[in-house]
């Protein structure tokens, strides 16, 4: 297929709106994750800024707004002893992969049509690749400020923050692996097209294991209660972010909210199906673009799940206590990713029954998987939990 030469004018259709539509929904998120909070908390949450020289609240709606102007006006503090050219690249650098990572997602708004010859990130061979590649740059980014803060508490965040993103990316990664295995091919709109043909991979066993294998992964990959080790107040007060402020904190705001949007994005694409819903017919001729019931139906699916998983993010982090780092460390290396090996295994075993085209042993194939899956997670929890003793306090009657 022969391909046009993209334009400057191609170019700008196709990211600032994507830019903008993400800012306005980190925005949205950072108030409805306060107002969740709040709720759980019995709290009442941001209520009193909304539209500008009037009365009206639209229940605290304006708080995101004032929020960031408040960050662009505050004061730059940086440490005498710090690495001033590191302390300014870390925040950026933990902004910019995240926001590349976006482009990847298989998002059909009706404004790309209208780009002539250009084919679309999520339409690459290695896309899939490139997004994990892309997103391990965060773990760079997390210990350079740690490290260019000249703070011993910013240094600690840091370190555990390198430990826990390598521990558990692992587990992400080989759960990314199955759906890649069971399709052939690393290309996201092949992969939703898949699942539209067929079913969602989280139906299977094999499919809803890695979901959870790798949405626990993610949790732990953005740094999300219980897995917020590296930026545990209680511990050392902020982590990696204890020494900025100003602008530079806001842009580590952003980019851990963009990351979210952007693992969320590519769970979506994986296990759920992308932009597949009621009223939406993918078509793989037309450049994995899709027959809408009206214009944008496809996006709209689309971030309609990704809003499902992030809610589910912020329930857990006003449900459950953070983590001890030995926990933290122990479920990564023994429970998820003996468990995430298995999976593959399994799943393998599932794809080559599926080839025989018979509902029966489709169905033996996938009670037998279930019940290997699920007894090998319960003999898992059994025996790591065996091995963890009640804490004894020697000083304390």
């Amino acid at each position: 297929m022969s391909l046009e030469p993209l334009t400057l004018t191609d170019i700008l259709i196709a990211t600032v709106p994507l830019m903008l539509i993400f800012a306005t929904l980190f925005a949205f998120t950072t108030w409805l994750e306060r107002k969740a909070l709040a709720r759980i908390q019995n709290r009442i949450g941001p209520n009193k800024v909304g539209i500008p020289c009037t009365r009206i609240g639209l229940f605290g709606l304006g708080q995101p707004a004032a929020d960031g102007i408040k960050m662009i006006f505050k004061e730059d503090i940086v440490p005498r002893g710090a690495d001033r050219l590191f302390h300014l690249l870390a925040p950026i650098l933990a902004l910019i992969p995240a926001m590349l990572v976006l482009c990847f997602l298989p998002l059909n708004f009706p404004w790309i049509k209208n780009i002539q010859g250009l084919v679309k990130p999520f339409m690459l061979d290695g896309a899939v690749i490139f997004f994990f590649a892309i997103t391990g740059l965060n773990t760079l980014a997390v210990f350079m400020a740690g490290w260019a803060s000249r703070n011993k508490y910013s240094l600690l965040g840091g370190i555990r923050a390198v430990a826990q993103m390598v521990s558990y990316e692992i587990p992400l990664v080989l759960s990314a692996v199955i759906v890649v295995m069971m399709v052939g091919s690393l290309n996201a709109a092949e992969i939703v097209k898949e699942q539209a043909d067929e079913y969602w991979f989280i139906l299977s066993p094999w499919g809803f294991t890695a979901f959870v294998i790798f949405f626990i992964a993610a949790l732990a990959e953005t740094n999300r209660s219980p897995f917020d080790l590296p930026e545990a107040e209680s511990e050392i007060i902020a982590g990696y972010f204890t020494e900025y402020s100003g602008f530079k904190f806001a842009l580590f705001f952003l980019g851990e909210y963009i990351a979210m949007f952007a693992i969320s994005g590519l769970a979506v694409t994986l296990f759920l199906g992308g932009g597949d819903g009621p009223g939406v017919t993918m078509n793989p001729e037309d450049q994995g673009l899709a027959t809408e019931a009206f214009p944008g139906l496809s996006a709209v699916w689309f971030l309609a799940k990704i809003f499902a998983l992030i809610a589910v993010m912020i329930w857990l982090r006003g449900t459950l206590p953070r983590l001890r780092v030995d926990q933290l460390m122990g479920f990564a290396w023994k429970f998820m990713l003996p468990l995430s090996i298995l999976n593959i295994l399994v799943a393998a075993f599932a794809w080559h029954a599926e080839q025989l085209d018979n509902t029966i042993i489709t169905v033996i194939t996938w009670v037998i998987s279930f019940a290997v899956l699920y007894g090998a997670a319960s003999g898992l929890n059994q025996l790591n939990r065996g091995k963890v003793r009640p804490r004894e306090y020697k000083y304390a009657e």
